[in-house]
């Protein structure tokens, strides 16, 4: 038998370790984890810019992928980062439906991972941040590509008015009016004029009203009715529409209404007071009493919602402090509780009934669904990082829940949420 040198042994070593690593590139290429072995960081966290100038009546343009390109009617998204970029991006709403306010077109993003980075498995709403947008899902195809579905924030714009306003015919006192074919949201406000003195108004989702309850003096009657918000989401990005008004229908003395079928008084003897419940006076609501005497200063629950009257007896409206807490109540008056956007800055207010409902949340914490925000001084929900109580905290952008056991940047915060130095 020939002696094998030292030389020859390690050719054959050598030769041996190269055929291992063959056969380990080959299995670990099939199982598609050999361009995942290449990268050296993953992507942790993902942020897309949306620059919308959608407005009412619009057909869904081509996406562009430079933010600095949007024209009127146009979109565009971007990314700020060299970890990853914007291949494409399509519609999943049809780009054929006419967009209305309020309207939230969905897409999808495809990303690609850069040099040396990697898409991990799985991504959520706490590490996706879509701006001027939302988050949808997030989908990764292999360790290069992600595909993101956002949402556009709604278009905002006023709402179309309704497109005539008449009196029906043989049915004395019943308003009628056609939905706009654009922007409607299917809630109306119809006012009564006797000349030009207001006498009931009204929010209905019906495109018809029975006046003739409120016709009780002889006189020229007219109304006029707009469209309005139905919803919170409509409030937050529509206006309501233009005023439309109706013709003139004179109603005879002998033709007045006796006042049966109004919603805003109770039935009772002919000769005592029926002016009681909800009125409407010189632009304001009040609620009176069979007495004469009236709501004031103070909060009244009807039909299971909360009012509250000023000293004056006007039900408010709007932001309210009352005591040493903060409201919210309607354009009907009815106080809000949960999730409120105004002024581009979202609230909470307490949904507990009997323990303090309706308290909008102020330097606290608030467990809602899970996840935890934190509310400043003023109300607002705080983003990005903040200081609470001597420790620091990030929130996630867009969506504000609070960031725990993760990665920001070059920045660990604990399971509490907390950056230690």
């Amino acid at each position: 038998m020939k002696k094998i040198n030292r030389v020859e042994r390690g050719m054959i070593m050598k030769g041996r370790k190269w055929l291992w690593a063959s056969v380990l590139g080959a299995v670990l290429a099939a199982a598609g984890i050999m361009s995942v072995s290449a990268a050296d960081h993953v992507v942790s966290s993902v942020t897309i810019r949306v620059s919308s100038k959608l407005e009412p009546g619009d057909m869904l343009p081509d996406i562009g992928l430079e933010s600095s390109t949007v024209e009127d009617g146009g979109i565009a998204i971007s990314c700020s980062t060299s970890k990853y970029t914007i291949d494409r991006a399509e519609w999943v709403t049809s780009a054929s439906k006419e967009m209305g306010v309020g309207d939230q077109p969905e897409m999808r993003v495809w990303l690609t991972a850069g040099d040396d980075y990697y898409f991990k498995g799985s991504y959520r709403s706490s590490n996706v941040t879509i701006k001027s947008g939302s988050f949808v899902s997030a989908k990764r195809e292999d360790a290069d590509t992600l595909v993101v579905r956002l949402r556009v924030n709604g278009i905002k714009g006023d709402f179309s008015a309704p497109e005539d306003a008449y009196w029906k015919d043989n049915a004395k006192g019943t308003a009628r009016w056609e939905r706009p074919e654009n922007g409607d949201t299917g809630k109306y406000e119809v006012v009564l004029r006797r000349g030009s003195a207001k006498v009931h108004s009204v929010e209905t989702t019906s495109v018809s009203y029975n006046f003739y309850p409120y016709m009780t003096t002889a006189g020229t009657y007219s109304f006029r009715v707009r469209t309005i918000a139905k919803s919170t989401k409509d409030e937050n990005y529509g206006k309501s529409s233009d005023w439309v008004e109706s013709d003139e229908l004179y109603i005879a003395k002998e033709d007045v209404s006796d006042g049966s079928g109004r919603t805003d008084v109770v039935s009772g003897s002919p000769t005592g007071n029926t002016q009681v419940g909800w009125r409407y006076v010189n632009d304001y609501w009040y609620y009176y009493y069979p007495d004469g005497t009236y709501q004031k200063d103070s909060w009244l629950k009807v039909a299971d919602k909360w009012y509250l009257f000023q000293n004056e007896g006007k039900m408010l409206k709007g932001w309210q402090k009352k005591g040493n807490h903060t409201y919210f109540l309607s354009e009907s008056g009815d106080m809000q509780v949960g999730w409120i956007q105004s002024a581009g800055h979202w609230y909470y207010l307490n949904p507990t009934p009997d323990n303090y409902e309706g308290v909008m949340f102020q330097n606290q914490w608030a467990d809602v669904n899970g996840k935890i925000y934190y509310f400043n001084g003023d109300g607002v929900m705080v983003e990005g990082w903040n200081q609470v109580d001597g420790n620091w905290y990030y929130f996630y952008p867009g969506d504000g829940n609070k960031a725990v056991d993760t990665w920001i940047d070059t920045f660990y915060v604990d399971r509490d949420g907390i950056w230690r130095r």
